[in-house]
């Protein structure tokens, strides 16, 4: 993997930046690329640079990346799975073969013959600027889930590019500023954007599936990819055949490599079920590792772990981490990427990948299940309890009415209401860390973020109400955009800040669209053999009338033992909540108390009132100690 750098005047106005200056804000990514680094100056208005992490022929590839007619330069990060098919398409308008095994060649070979159109050809994990001497146009594009990052900001006409935003701080008279809905958002949700806005003023991500032209005419965003309807009628077991061919295919493509392939390997049925298709592909005694915190409540998921590592056959060990050793990697990361964590998970997979580093140069993990075949019941299940709703109260009668009241029962158990008036609104009640009515007491003048924040959620949360299960497909679209972006941008980060390279199967888009267009009650399966089934998602879970990943789990009980395939959904096993608590309590009271940045932009009294009483405040704190120490970082207070 690696890190790219761009800077391009659209408007045809010279550069002024020196080399220098330029390999400052390269060299700032030297953790994603510690094996090479190019700069080239194209011509006056355009500079590429680059630092790479050889994967695929390392003796090869150095970027950035020059067409063989001079017309195309390019700076790539990624993996593409599909070079066999993109060398096939290509080769009658070239007169010989790739001088390389490397596939920047054949990514370039691809664009300088279809141009923009080539991207919607490529298979695999990307994020690329590639500028045209011709035409004086940037094209950056990005892969379709989000799996690699790639910022921008557009300063006065020059457009700005990098894999990390850490790079783009480093812009020569670059003044950073909190945005504040976006930070305001992270509070509430633990994820750093808001519509691809970031929580620095003016830093922006291509979004997935997206391109971006930059040209004399100026600036576009053009979307080159979408989610396939789901209109097909299969059967459960006809879907179950196809996750089995898509994710066999999805991980004997991103096994290729010239350097070793390992796993991370956790006790979670996702993992465990990728781990049977890796043996398959690499045999018996493939490298696999877990990470946990260090406390008693790890060890549950540490067997569980070693429980899989025995059926696979792997060579296995567990990556344990400290109350110390975290908060030295909680701001060696925030430093990094000039961004706060995104979950208490981020640094034990930071320490999991420098683990593994040195054993592999390669790693595939189990992200995307969850956002696909509807793994998380709390939140999955707001659209299922929408669905319902709208389905008993079309309905007339006295039955249809005495229906409607039970479950109007449950929902007030559920969601503190009757109704469910939105699924906005449900999301904010069932899936918020710190929820709307404390962040109006906790952040000044918060009235116009949460306005912005809803209007967002809003729209992404748009129900089609001519669908049967419209709500349930919103939900379901909304978390494999949104929440599954977020956490692929955590892999990235906390694998590149050890220069390892990450690999999600999950994500594959031929999977994906294999699996998107089949029913949603093949994914989330609710038994309807009682007026049980009138009770919300969340209350039919408890009582197990209730099966997420359904598809996923048939074709787990065939690959592996029940105790793994049955295994119930499990967070991430980090005692982050016990250490506030403990190890922690001192410095985060004096960290809530003192920070200037947290005074200037929220109450006092509350802050006060968390710092004294921590078992009280429970995960509250946590995301206000990242703000804190990410203030630190980007804004020198």
């Amino acid at each position: 993997m690696c890190g790219i750098l761009g800077i391009v005047s659209y408007t045809g106005q010279p550069l002024q930046i020196d080399d220098a200056e330029i390999r400052c804000m390269r060299d700032s990514m030297q953790f994603r690329g510690p094996d090479d680094s190019g700069l080239l100056r194209i011509d006056p208005t355009a500079v590429l640079a680059h630092r790479r992490l050889s994967i695929r022929d390392p003796a090869h590839g150095q970027q950035p990346w020059v067409s063989d007619d001079g017309r195309f330069a390019l700076t790539y990060n990624g993996e593409l799975y599909n070079t066999a098919e993109l060398a096939q398409r290509t080769r009658s308008h070239f007169p010989g073969p790739p001088r390389t095994h490397c596939d920047t060649e054949e990514l370039m070979r691809l664009l300088s013959v279809f141009g923009v159109e080539g991207v919607r050809h490529l298979r695999g994990m990307y994020a690329a600027g590639l500028y045209d001497r011709e035409q004086q146009r940037l094209l950056l594009f990005r892969d379709r889930f989000g799996v690699k990052p790639l910022y921008y900001m557009d300063c006065d006409g020059t457009i700005v590019f990098a894999s990390s935003m850490a790079a783009l701080l480093k812009w020569p008279g670059f003044r950073p500023r909190p945005f504040r809905p976006a930070m305001t958002h992270y509070l509430m949700t633990l994820r750093p954007e808001l519509d691809h806005q970031t929580m620095i003023e003016g830093i922006r991500q291509v979004p997935p599936g997206c391109l971006l032209i930059a040209d004399r005419g100026g600036v576009s965003i053009q979307q080159y990819w979408d989610y396939p309807q789901a209109d097909e009628d299969i059967s459960p077991g006809e879907v179950e055949q196809r996750l089995d061919e898509r994710l066999r295919d999805a991980v004997q493509s991103r096994i290729v490599s010239d350097v070793p392939v390992g796993m991370m390997l956790s006790g979670g049925v996702d993992s465990s079920l990728l781990g049977t298709y890796v043996a398959e592909s690499l045999g018996d005694e493939f490298v696999a590792e877990c990470g946990i915190g260090r406390s008693d409540d790890g060890a549950t998921e540490k067997d569980y772990a070693a429980r899989a590592a025995s059926v696979l056959k792997c060579r296995f060990r567990t990556v344990e981490v400290n109350s110390g050793d975290y908060r030295d990697a909680w701001k060696l990361l925030i430093g990094q990427t000039a961004q706060p964590l995104i979950t208490p998970s981020d640094v034990v997979i930071y320490q999991l990948a420098r683990s593994l580093k040195q054993r592999v140069g390669v790693v595939l993990g189990g992200e995307g299940a969850d956002e696909l075949l509807c793994g998380y019941t709390p939140i999955h299940g707001i659209g299922r309890d929408y669905d319902l709703q709208r389905q008993l109260e079309r309905r007339i009668g006295s039955e249809a009415n005495a229906d409607l009241a039970v479950f109007q029962q449950s929902l007030l158990l559920t969601y503190q209401g009757g109704s469910l008036a939105s699924l906005a609104e449900a999301y904010f009640t069932r899936a918020t860390i710190i929820p709307p009515t404390a962040i109006a007491m906790l952040t000044r003048d918060s009235i116009d973020d949460l306005r912005e924040i809803r209007d967002y959620y809003t729209r992404q949360l748009t129900v089609d109400d001519g669908a049967q299960f419209g709500g349930m497909a919103a939900m379901t679209r909304f978390l494999h955009r949104d929440n599954l972006q977020a956490l692929l941008l955590r892999l990235d980060q906390a694998t590149m800040a050890a220069s390892l390279e990450a690999r999600v199967p999950y994500t594959d888009h031929r999977l994906i669209e294999a699996i998107w267009s089949t029913p949603l009650e093949h994914r989330f399966r609710v038994q309807e053999e009682s007026r049980k089934s009138l009770r919300t998602s969340s209350e039919l879970d408890a009582l197990g009338l209730l099966e997420s990943k359904a598809v996923l789990r048939d074709l787990a009980r065939r690959r592996l033992p029940d105790d793994l395939a049955n295994r119930r959904k499990a967070s991430f096993p980090t005692p982050v909540l016990n250490w506030l608590q403990s190890d922690w309590k001192d410095w985060a009271a004096d960290t809530l108390r003192e920070s200037q940045f947290l005074r200037e932009n929220f109450q006092a009294g509350f802050l006060q009132e968390l710092s004294i009483a921590p078992d009280q405040a429970g995960f509250w704190t946590w995301p206000l100690l990242n703000l804190a120490l990410w203030s630190e970082e980007v804004f020198g207070y």
